[in-house]
C-alpha cells in the first residue's frame, strides 16, 4: 500500500538518498535503489504546502525526505509544535503491517545511546492512503546515512569500527535485552552517523513493522532465514548479535555480503558451509574484523559471541575461536528431487521445497536409514519412525495425514527452524504476524488454520529440549489457538487468534478497518462515526469486533459470546451485543455516543419483547429514545436488563397466568357442562313442583276439615 500511495504523491526530492538495496517483502533478488549523498534539508520547512497536525507535530505531506526512509516506510518533513529546533521527521508506516507495540511503548520519549530517538507516535489520517495509519516521529540524526548506494560512503576506518559501531550498538542491545526486547533491524543500511564528524553511529527504526521484515535474507540466522519475511519472529538477543556480525562484515567489505547471489543460493551456501565460511569464502574480510565476525556468525546460538566476548575483544583480549560450521555433515548425501543434502537442516529445507516428492523417501524409510547410518543420529531416526507409525493411524483422510507427516518430519530434522506446511513458513514466534500478513494481502487465513488445526505448533513445542522460559510463555499463548480455530461463532475463529497473538493489530472489521483501531479505547469512537450512516438492519458487532473485544477487554465476555452463538434467538443475541458494547463504554468511554446509541436503540425491539407486561413494554419503548439521546449504552442496557424489573414482570406474569387459568377453567366448566345442568334443573324443578303441590293439597284438606268441624 505504501508503494501505491507514493505513486499519488510527487516526490520533490527524488534525487535525495534513501535506504538502498532493500529486499522485496516476498523474497527474491534485492532491488537496487539509486541514492545520492546525504544533504540536510532546509531547517525552515514551515513554508511547505500541504500539512496536517498530528498530536504535537505538523507533518508536510508533500515534502518527502527519502534520506530518512527506513525499510518499507517513507519519511516526510515535519516540525514540532512544542519545540523549535526543527530536527524532526515523520515516518509513515504501512497500515497493512502491524507495528511493534512493545518497542513503541519502551522507546517513545526515551533516549538510548546508539538508537535514534523516538519522540512520539500516533494514529492519524494519512491523505495519500485515504485512511488512518500509525505515524512515528523521530529526531533527525545529525549525520547522514552510513551506507549510500551511490558509492559516496563516508568510510569508517577499520581501527575505529569498535568504538564507532560496536560500542553504540552493544549499548542498544543491552538496554533492550534488559527489558526482554529485541531490535531485529540491525543492518548496515539502517545505520546513521550520530554527529557530523562521524564519531559514532546510531540505529534507525525498529518498531514500524513486523520484526525482521525489512532484513535482507543474509542477515537472518540459519534457523530463521527459511521463514517468510512477515513470519521471522521476535527472536532473541542471539539473533540481534548475528545481525551485528553481518553488519560488521558489510562495513568491512564495503558492500552487502553475498549480494550477487539469489536468496536461494544464499540459503544453500549458508546451510552447506556455515554462515561465516559462506561469507569468508566469497568476500575478503579485513583482518581486524575476522575474529568478531567469526564469533558473531556462529550458526550454533549457544556458541555465538555474547556481551562478554565482545567486551573482551574491545579490550584487546583474544577469545576462543569459533568453528565456521558446527552442524554435523554426513559422509553420503540424501537426495530429494535430484539434489543432494548433507546436513539435517539443509535436508529439512529441501523437503519443504519439494513437498510432494519428499513423501516417498520419508515413507519408505530412506531418510531414517540416512540419519542412522550417515549421521549416527538415532534419536532423530526414532522420532521419524514414530511419526511414520502415526501416519498409519491417520484415519480416512490420507492426504491430510501425509501432509502432517511431512511437516513433522521437517521439525524433527530442524527443531529450531520455522514451522513449514506446504507453502507456509513462519517461526513459532512469528505465526501471528504471518497470519496478519496473509489476511491483509489476499491469501486469507486458511494456511494458518491448517497449521493450527493439525497441531503442528504443539509438535514443535514437544521437540524442544530443556526448559526455556520464552518458549514456555509462547506455549501458554498457543494452547487456546486450536479451540479458537475450531469454533465457528463470532468472537472465535482465526480472528480471535489474530488479536490474541498480535498486540498491535488493528481491528479488521469492514466497518472500522480504515480507522486503524489498535486499542480497545479507540473502538467505540470509530463505531460512533460509522453509525452516522449505518443501515437499520445491520448489527454494530461482527466477527472481527467480537474477537477484538474478547482479546483486548479486561472483562470476561465469554457469556456474551456464548449467547451470540445462536443468531436466530434474537432476544439473547441482541442483549449480548448491547452488553458487550456497554461494558466497553463503561471501561473506556466516551460518555456520549449518540449515533451508536440510536443505532443500538433501533435494534432493541427483540430485547424489549422479553417483558410480558404491555404497560411495561410501552414504558420501556418510551424511555429508549430518551436514553439514546443521552448517548449512554450502559443505561440502555440496564433498561432492558433490570433484574428487579424482570423478576417483578415475571412474578406478575405468573400471577396473571394463574388468574387467567382459573377464570378460563370456570368458563370451560360452564360451557362444557350445559346439557347436564339443564337436566338437573328440570329434575329439581319437577321435584319442587311435586313437593309444592303436595303441600298445597295438604293445606287445602286441612282447611276443609277445620271448616267442617267448626
Amino acid at each position: 500500500m505504501a508503494e501505491q500511495a507514493e505513486d499519488q504523491v510527487q516526490d520533490a526530492s527524488s534525487d535525495a538518498g534513501q535506504e538502498p538495496e532493500m529486499d522485496r517483502p516476498g523474497g527474491g533478488a534485492p532491488v537496487q535503489e539509486p541514492e545520492a549523498a546525504f544533504t540536510e534539508p532546509a531547517e525552515d520547512i514551515g513554508t511547505g504546502g500541504k500539512s496536517l497536525e498530528i498530536g504535537n507535530f505538523r507533518v508536510f505531506t508533500d515534502l518527502r525526505l527519502p534520506e530518512f526512509d527506513m525499510g518499507h516506510c517513507k519519511a516526510y518533513a515535519a516540525d514540532s509544535l512544542s519545540r523549535s529546533d526543527g530536527r524532526v521527521f515523520a515516518l509513515v508506516t504501512d497500515p497493512v503491517l502491524p507495528t511493534r507495540y512493545d518497542l513503541l511503548r519502551f522507546l517513545a520519549g526515551v533516549h538510548i545511546g546508539g538508537q535514534i530517538d523516538l519522540l512520539d507516535h500516533d494514529v492519524a489520517y494519512w491523505p495519500p492512503f485515504g485512511r488512518k495509519t500509525m505515524v512515528l516521529f523521530y529526531e533527525k540524526p545529525k549525520g547522514g546515512r552510513v551506507i549510500i548506494a551511490s558509492g559516496k560512503n563516508r568510510s569508517i576506518d577499520e581501527q575505529d569500527i569498535a568504538s564507532v559501531v560496536v560500542e553504540p550498538l552493544m549499548n542498544v542491545l543491552q538496554a533492550l535485552s534488559e527489558k526482554g526486547l529485541t531490535h531485529r533491524s540491525i543492518r548496515a543500511t539502517n545505520l546513521f552517523f550520530a554527529d557530523a564528524e562521524g564519531g559514532a553511529v546510531i540505529l534507525g527504526d525498529c518498531a514500524s513493522g513486523p520484526p525482521g521484515f525489512d532484513q535482507p535474507l543474509v542477515y537472518e540466522t540459519a534457523a530463521r532465514m527459511a521463514s517468510e519475511p512477515a513470519g521471522r519472529g521476535v527472536g532473541t538477543l542471539a539473533d540481534d548479535l548475528y545481525a551485528l556480525g553481518m553488519t560488521l562484515a558489510e562495513l568491512g567489505i564495503g558492500r552487502r555480503p553475498l549480494a550477487k547471489m539469489s536468496d536461494q543460493e544464499i540459503m544453500d551456501i549458508k546451510l552447506s558451509k556455515g554462515s561465516f565460511q559462506a561469507v569468508a569464502s566469497q568476500e575478503k574480510l579485513p583482518l581486524v574484523l575476522i575474529e568478531p565476525v567469526r564469533g558473531l556468525l556462529s550458526d550454533n546460538a549457544d556458541e555465538r559471541w555474547g556481551f562478554s566476548e565482545l567486551h573482551a575483544w574491545l579490550d584487546g583480549r583474544r577469545t576462543k575461536p569459533q568453528q565456521g560450521n558446527t552442524e554435523k555433515r554426513a559422509a553420503r548425501s540424501q537426495n530429494i528431487s535430484g539434489k543432494d543434502y548433507y546436513t539435517v537442516r539443509s535436508l529439512a529445507q529441501g523437503v519443504s521445497k519439494n513437498w510432494v516428492n519428499a513423501l516417498a523417501p520419508l515413507r519408505d524409510g530412506t531418510v531414517e536409514i540416512w540419519l542412522r547410518r550417515g549421521l549416527g543420529d538415532n534419536d532423530r531416526a526414532k522420532a521419524l519412525s514414530d511419526a511414520m507409525r502415526q501416519l498409519q493411524w491417520g484415519g480416512s483422510d490420507k492426504r491430510a495425514a501425509e501432509d502432517v507427516l511431512i511437516a513433522r518430519s521437517i521439525i524433527i530434522l530442524d527443531p529450531k527452524g520455522p514451522i513449514r506446511f506446504k507453502g507456509f513458513s513462519a517461526m513459532i514466534d512469528g505465526l501471528g504476524n504471518m497470519l496478519s500478513y496473509d489476511v491483509q494481502h489476499g491469501r486469507g487465513p486458511q494456511r494458518f488454520a491448517d497449521v493450527v488445526a493439525r497441531e503442528i505448533p504443539s509438535f514443535w513445542f514437544g521437540r524442544q529440549e530443556g526448559f526455556n522460559p520464552d518458549i514456555h510463555k509462547l506455549q501458554q499463548v498457543y494452547k487456546n489457538l486450536r479451540y479458537y480455530v475450531q469454533q465457528k461463532s463470532a468472537g472465535y475463529g482465526y480472528e480471535r487468534c489474530l488479536y490474541s497473538m498480535v498486540r498491535n493489530q488493528h481491528c479488521l472489521s469492514p466497518m472500522i478497518e480504515k480507522d486503524y483501531v489498535v486499542d480497545i479505547g479507540q473502538l467505540l469512537p470509530a463505531l460512533e462515526k460509522f453509525a452516522e450512516n449505518a443501515a437499520d438492519e445491520s448489527w454494530p458487532v461482527d466477527r472481527h469486533i467480537a474477537a477484538f473485544i474478547a482479546a483486548r477487554l479486561e472483562d470476561d465476555v465469554e457469556g456474551q459470546l456464548m449467547a451470540m452463538q445462536n443468531p436466530s434467538d434474537e432476544v439473547e443475541y441482541s442483549r449480548a451485543i448491547i452488553s458487550m458494547l456497554a461494558v466497553v463504554q463503561w471501561r473506556h468511554g466516551p460518555d456520549n455516543l449518540q449515533n451508536l446509541s440510536h443505532w443500538v436503540a433501533r435494534l432493541m425491539e427483540p430485547a424489549v419483547k422479553v417483558f410480558h407486561s404491555k404497560a411495561r413494554r410501552e414504558r420501556i419503548e418510551t424511555e429508549i429514545p430518551k436514553l439514546a439521546k443521552r448517548g449512554n449504552l450502559v443505561e440502555l442496557y440496564n433498561l432492558i436488563n433490570d433484574e428487579q424489573e424482570r423478576r417483578k414482570d415475571q412474578s406478575e406474569f405468573v400471577e396473571a397466568v394463574a388468574e387467567y387459568s382459573e377464570a378460563e377453567s370456570e368458563v370451560f366448566d360452564l360451557e362444557s357442562s350445559g346439557s347436564a345442568r339443564l337436566e338437573m334443573a328440570e329434575t329439581v324443578g319437577q321435584q319442587a313442583a311435586a313437593f309444592a303441590s303436595t303441600m298445597i293439597a295438604l293445606l287445602t284438606v286441612s282447611a276443609l276439615f277445620l271448616m267442617h268441624m267448626f
